[in-house]
């Protein structure tokens, strides 16, 4: 697939049917978040979680699903999205996850060398599979309300089912699946994010 057909065709995937994913199609995202750039080429800084345990990503939704019946809230950080009244009809059954096969979740050493570089290098880490997923025909979908939920809410925070190395923390996540129907290209407005030139 060309570069840009990828780009036209990318979106965020929230319907995922049952099909497993397969350990060459797993390996072929990663392989993507590999090849990714990284601040400083630190690559040791980073590791990456694959879950594939329903029972494990219900346990990390439990926060999300908490923060998500705060409708107030809710509806703030939605307000612009075209469907937010659907959104905030959905029931406690909301899965953050969205019934992927697979959220692979991305994690950073901490560390205060060079502060917030953590976000940058695990975005594009990130966005190197969800680009991967789309040339593959794959789903997927960013991650952040879920992890950012068990930070706001200590007590739910479920990090230890990750099992991670010393000192690392998750960052971001990627839900990712086989969708009912194939990636079609999208009409999108690029000037959409405003420049000025100097």
């Amino acid at each position: 697939m060309e570069f840009f057909e990828v780009m036209h065709k990318r979106t965020s995937s929230r319907k995922f049917t049952d099909e497993r994913l397969t350990e060459e199609e797993i390996s072929k995202i990663l392989e993507a978040g590999a090849l990714a750039p990284v601040g400083s080429n630190r690559y040791p800084n980073l590791h990456i979680t694959v879950v594939t345990d329903k029972a494990v990503l219900k346990t990390i939704a439990e926060a999300s699903q908490i923060r998500r019946s705060n409708s107030e809230e809710m509806a703030a950080i939605i307000n612009n999205v075209s469907n937010a009244a659907e959104i905030l009809e959905q029931s406690k059954t909301y899965d953050p996850f969205y019934n992927a096969a697979a959220v692979i979740f991305v994690s950073h050493r901490k560390q205060d060398l060079e502060p917030n570089i953590q976000w940058c290098n695990a975005t594009s880490v990130i966005l190197a599979m969800h680009l991967a997923t789309v040339d593959m025909g794959l789903g997927s979908c960013y991650m952040w309300f879920a992890l950012d939920s068990m930070r706001r809410i200590p007590e739910l925070d479920h990090t230890d089912l990750l099992n991670l190395p010393e000192d690392f923390e998750p960052l971001l996540g990627l839900a990712v699946g086989h969708i009912e129907e194939p990636l079609s290209e999208r009409d999108i407005d690029t000037g959409r994010i405003a420049r000025n030139d100097i």
